[in-house]
Formats: structure tokens, C-alpha cells, sequence
């Protein structure tokens, strides 16, 4: 289950019953009345939780938001710890395995590394195509005239599904890796049906890669290889930046999303779409056991599409791909 943790955006959002509104459609003396006496015992309610640092829990969809009684404007760093204190029973109640955690929040106080914080790498492996779609048009080539190279350590799920799924998108897959003899084995299920080949020369497989996935590599380990001048890099594995000497090309670290308007009012609605930038918000929606196909479904269905990619000093330009090209 995942938690956001957000401060207070607007009094309302502490109240524990949408009553107010109810009453705001009716028209009489009498519940004008009415109104004003709830109100003034709502707001009473949002003084006492800011008082004693009352959590206000709410339930939407399959998560659960978690508001702390204060905003920005009023934060403190001893109300943001004793309100941390609460939170970690909270999550035990509510089976809260991970969290989206305000940018405001983490400004105040630093998290301990047993509580899991979504940051929105994880949806990297499920981007590749799309991510090298935008690569190559800005390019102007299409990706099935292209070769994809993967460097790839541990024979994992995640693995395997992107050979089996990049397999319909280029025009040949090349994995690199010093676990040739398992890797072989699963190009050799998919037989004719795609050019898979399994290499590990440090001095030659890389050397004339253009463009590379590197899934779990350390740096010292892809330091290990001759790698082409000009390539670019897809790095997952952020501790697996390439630092060769003589490389001139460019390292894909990270990824902005967009998504449907139907997903971005989802977040508007409960005031979420602030907390956090759009990757660490979508990515509190996938849930990892579903499977590869089922999670690419999703995002096919959400809308998810690349805006911009980042390297290791920022934003990477458009003339930056076309320079490769030169």
C-alpha cells in the first residue's frame, strides 16, 4: 500500500466529513445556521489538530494520504519529528510499505533509510522504447534499422521481458554480459523469431555500440570495456555511469513523463499534483507484481509518454543528438 505525505494545502482538507458542502446546496435560514455552526466547530477541530499535531488520514483509491496539520508557511522542524513519530504507527495500521514524501517536507527533517521513498527511477526499465523512440526521432531514424545493445549483469524478470519485448522494436538485440551461457539460453527460446546475440569480448562488443542499455553495470565494471566515442547510454543502474576516457557521448540518467489528463486530475483533485514532480506521482500507481505486460498496458492506457531526458549535468538538448550524428 502507498502513502503520500503532504502539509496542509487548505483548512477543508482536515475536516473529517464533507458535510459542509452538503449544506452550502441548501437555501434556508435554517441551514445557513447550521452551516456556520459547523463550521466554526470544523476549524475549532483544525486548531486542536495543529495544537497537538493530530494526522489527518484519508483514503483514496488504493492508497491513503497522510496530511500533516500545518503548511508551509508555518512548518517547523520539532512539529514536522513529532508528527514522524505518529506517522511510523500509522503505517504499521495501515500496511504502508512505501511513501511519496512533499518536496516542503523533506526540506525539514532527513528520513531514515528504513522507510521506502518512491523517487520514480523504477520506471526507467519500463520506458527503454519510448525512451530511444524520442532519441531517434529527433534523430530522424527509425528505431527497427538500429541495433540495441544491453548490458546485463543478473539474470533477472525484468531482464528478460525487455529482451523478449525491445526483440519487436529493433533490429537486432546484442547482450552484454560475463553470464553468456544463461543469457544464451533465453535468446535461444526465441529462436528465429529475433536476432539475439550473447557476447562478452570487453575490447569489441561495445565498440561499435551507438546506442546501449545499461541495466545493472557498476562504473567499474562498463570501465572494464571499450565503449564507442559517440554512444548513447541508457544508464539504470545510476551507480553504472560511464567515466571511459575519450567518451564524447551522451548518458540518459533520468526521464520527465506526462500523462492523461485523467490521471493528473486524479492527483489535482486531492492535492497531490504539487507534492512531487509527475515520475514519483505515476509511479506510486504501478504496482510491481502485476508483470511487465500488464504494467506497459497501463501506461499505454494512462498515456505515459517522454517530454524530456536528462544526463549527468541536466537537461540534454536536442542539437546534443544531432551532433552524434555529424
Amino acid at each position: 500500500m502507498v502513502g503520500y505525505l503532504k502539509l496542509k494545502t487548505e483548512n477543508k482538507e482536515l475536516y473529517e466529513s464533507n458535510f459542509l458542502e452538503h449544506l452550502k446546496l441548501k437555501k434556508s435560514i435554517f441551514y445557513k445556521l447550521q452551516y456556520y455552526i459547523c463550521y466554526f466547530f470544523y476549524e475549532l477541530v483544525v486548531f486542536i489538530k495543529y495544537v497537538f499535531n493530530i494526522i489527518t488520514v484519508k483514503q483514496t483509491y488504493n492508497s491513503y494520504i497522510f496530511i500533516f496539520p500545518f503548511n508551509e508557511a508555518n512548518v517547523r522542524k520539532s512539529k514536522v519529528k513529532k508528527c514522524m513519530n505518529k506517522l511510523k504507527k500509522l503505517m504499521e495500521k495501515y500496511d504502508i510499505n512505501s511513501l511519496v514524501i512533499s518536496k516542503e517536507i523533506k526540506k525539514v527533517v532527513n528520513f531514515e533509510n528504513d522507510l521506502c521513498l518512491l523517487n520514480g527511477s523504477s520506471l526507467m526499465p519500463y520506458l527503454i522504447k519510448e525512451i530511444f523512440t524520442y532519441i531517434l526521432e529527433k534523430q530522424n531514424i527509425k528505431t527497427e534499422l538500429e541495433d540495441i545493445y544491453l548490458c546485463m549483469k543478473e539474470v533477472k524478470q525484468i531482464h528478460i521481458e525487455n529482451i523478449y519485448y525491445l526483440a519487436n522494436y529493433f533490429r537486432s538485440i546484442n547482450i552484454v554480459t560475463p553470464k553468456v551461457n544463461a543469457f544464451q539460453k533465453i535468446a535461444d527460446k526465441l529462436g528465429e523469431n529475433a536476432m539475439i546475440t550473447v557476447m562478452n569480448n570487453k575490447k569489441k562488443s561495445l565498440a561499435k555500440a551507438k546506442y546501449i542499455v545499461n541495466f545493472d553495470f557498476t562504473k567499474d565494471e562498463i570501465s572494464k570495456y571499450t565503449v564507442y566515442r559517440r554512444a548513447i547510454i541508457i544508464s539504470i543502474n545510476k551507480d553504472g555511469i560511464c567515466s571511459n576516457v575519450g567518451f564524447d557521448g551522451i548518458q540518459i540518467c533520468d526521464v520527465k513523463i506526462d500523462t492523461s489528463s485523467k490521471i493528473k486530475n486524479f492527483f489535482k483533485k486531492n492535492n497531490l499534483l504539487e507534492l512531487e514532480n509527475l515520475n514519483i506521482l505515476y509511479e506510486s500507481l504501478i504496482n510491481k507484481h502485476d508483470g511487465f505486460s500488464k504494467i506497459k498496458q497501463k501506461m499505454n492506457e494512462d498515456k505515459v509518454n517522454i517530454i524530456k531526458l536528462y544526463g549527468k549535468n541536466g537537461e540534454v538538448e536536442e542539437e546534443e543528438y544531432l551532433k552524434l550524428l555529424a
